[in-house]
Parts: C-alpha cells; sequence; structure tokens
C-alpha cells in the first residue's frame, strides 16, 4: 500500500450531481475490497468505480486518454471528501430532513420532474443511495463553512483590490427602470393615465403580469444589449430620472417604464462594488485556509491506496 500525499485542493469536493455521465467498460469483481482507507474510514473497490462511472463522458471508455487523470482527482477527492466529513463529525455537525428535502426539491426544480427519479436511478441504483449523497454534501458543506468562519476582509483591503484592478470596473451607460406590462392596449392607456412617479411601483405590484411586479417592477440596472430592444429604445429613449414612457406593445404584451437612474459611461465607484470585491477576496482567502488544513489534516492521517486496484 502507498500513502497519498499531495498539496492540490480539489476544486469540487462533491462529485455528486453529473447527469451526463455513462458506465465505464466492464471491471473485475473486487468490488468489496478496501481501495481507500482515511483513518478509521474504509472506501471499497465497488464505491469508487460507481463514483468513476459516473464521471467518465458518455461514449469513452478504458481506452479514453484522461481516464488515469481522471482517476487521481477522483481518489484525491474522495480522500479529502473523508475528512471533512470526519470534521464534521467530530464538530458534531448534521443534516436535518428538512435542510435534506429542501436541497432534493431544489435540484429537483433545476432538473425537471419527467425523468428526475429514473435518471436518478439509473447512475446511482437508487434514490436512497442519491439522498445520501445529497447528504454528505450538505454535511461537507457545513464542515466548509465552520472551518472558514473565521476568514474576514478589511475594507482597507477591499479598498486596495478596487485601486489595483480599476480596469475590471469600468462600464457602458447603463439605465435602471421599472416595468408594468399589461395584456390590453385598452388597460394600457388607462393604466398609463393614473400613473405618476409616487404611484408607479404600487400599480405595478397590483397589476403588472410581469415576475419583476412583485418588486414593484425593478428591472436593475442595463446596459444596452442585455434587454430586449424595444425594452431598451423606450428606456433609453427617457431623458430624466422620472420620467414614464408612453405604452409600448412588444411580443409580450403591452408595457410602460419609468426612468429611475441613468449612470454615464465610465467605472463603478467603489461603493457600488465594494461587496462584490469583499465576497471575492473572502473567497480566495477561504480557498488558501481550507488548502492548508487540508495539507495539515492529510499529513496527520493515515491515508492509504491500494492502486493496483484503481
Amino acid at each position: 500500500m502507498k500513502t497519498l500525499s499531495g498539496k492540490k485542493l480539489a476544486a469540487s469536493l462533491a462529485v455528486l450531481l453529473l447527469f451526463n455521465f455513462s458506465a465505464c467498460g466492464p471491471g473485475r469483481d473486487d468490488s468489496g475490497k478496501a481501495l481507500i482507507k482515511v483513518n478509521d474510514r474504509v472506501i471499497t473497490s465497488g464505491e469508487y468505480r460507481a463514483a468513476l462511472k459516473r464521471l467518465v463522458p458518455s461514449g469513452q471508455g478504458s481506452s479514453w486518454e484522461g481516464l488515469s487523470e481522471l482517476k487521481k482527482e477522483l481518489v484525491n477527492e474522495m480522500v479529502e471528501e473523508e475528512l471533512l466529513i470526519e470534521e464534521a463529525r467530530r464538530a458534531r455537525l448534521s443534516v436535518t430532513e428538512k435542510e435534506l428535502a429542501s436541497e432534493v426539491d431544489l435540484i429537483r426544480k433545476e432538473y425537471g420532474d419527467e425523468s428526475f427519479k429514473a435518471v436518478i436511478e439509473e447512475r446511482y441504483g437508487s434514490f436512497a443511495v442519491w439522498e445520501e449523497r445529497i447528504k454528505r454534501k450538505l454535511l461537507v458543506k457545513k464542515a466548509i463553512e465552520r472551518l472558514t468562519a473565521s476568514v474576514k476582509v478589511t475594507d482597507a483591503e477591499a479598498r486596495a483590490w478596487y485601486a489595483a484592478n480599476t480596469e475590471e470596473f469600468s462600464r457602458p451607460e447603463q439605465a435602471r427602470a421599472r416595468m408594468i406590462v399589461v395584456a390590453s392596449e385598452e388597460e394600457a392607456l388607462r393604466v398609463r393615465a393614473g400613473l405618476t412617479l409616487k404611484n408607479f411601483g404600487d400599480v405595478a405590484r397590483e397589476l403588472s403580469l410581469s415576475p419583476e411586479g412583485a418588486k414593484g417592477g425593478d428591472l436593475g440596472y442595463f446596459s444596452r444589449g442585455d434587454m430586449p430592444a424595444e425594452f431598451e429604445e423606450a428606456v433609453f429613449s427617457l431623458k430624466r430620472p422620472g420620467e414614464i414612457s408612453p405604452v409600448v406593445k412588444t411580443a409580450y404584451g403591452f408595457h410602460i417604464f419609468l426612468l429611475e437612474d441613468r449612470r454615464q459611461k465610465g467605472k463603478a465607484a467603489y461603493p457600488e462594488v465594494k461587496g462584490r470585491i469583499m465576497e471575492r477576496l473572502r473567497a480566495g482567502k477561504s480557498v488558501q485556509l481550507l488548502g492548508e488544513w487540508m495539507d495539515m489534516r492529510k499529513r496527520s492521517s493515515k491515508i492509504e491506496v491500494r492502486e493496483e486496484l484503481l
């Protein structure tokens, strides 16, 4: 047996939800043999091969040139996942049934209900096995959040990064607008006649057919090319904030726009991007901290891999 070492922290620790992969060629019947040992936890050859077949691109088999590197990455990810699960249990972290159900429902909505369960059963053998993988993913996430909870970014660090990367914050001309959309021109004209700057948001919440209606019709900031051409033509033709457009007919219905703000072409001010910068810097610090923790934990753990079974 050989001890696993290395400093690379896998970009993704949970190899879980890859639906568009199919199996490798047939392998040896050694599924019950211990392939990887991580302290007290044993990962069998069968567990490893089940994960591997979900990762090999469709139509590829044992002759695929990327297979050797993929195997190394998978072994590393499985080891790191075990160490994070071990840390989660040491800290007495757990995943509730409500948290699991919420995550499963989110994934179901993303992929659609029609063949969801059939695809899961094809790739994982059973829905219960897949749910257990989701539960482990959530536990890994909690462990990572706990390990990186101490990471902080100061305003001074964010300002320094902003000053050193000003080219990232140049922007084209932008407008912020609200929109009301109704089904008929008659209704649109009636609504338009009673609109003011003060009541526009309330009317949008009450009458607008678009999803933004719940937010008072707020479309946020957008540049030319971000919205349908009819929207942009109507909004960018408005001269000053507070101005309301005439009724505009599109394939989606009859629209009325309110110009809320206009930003000239230039550089985004620091307060506008501060949150984004701080999140970016925090993510970088978290990755570094997690990598250092993982290197330390690997050195202090008993990790063995039977490479002849890979």
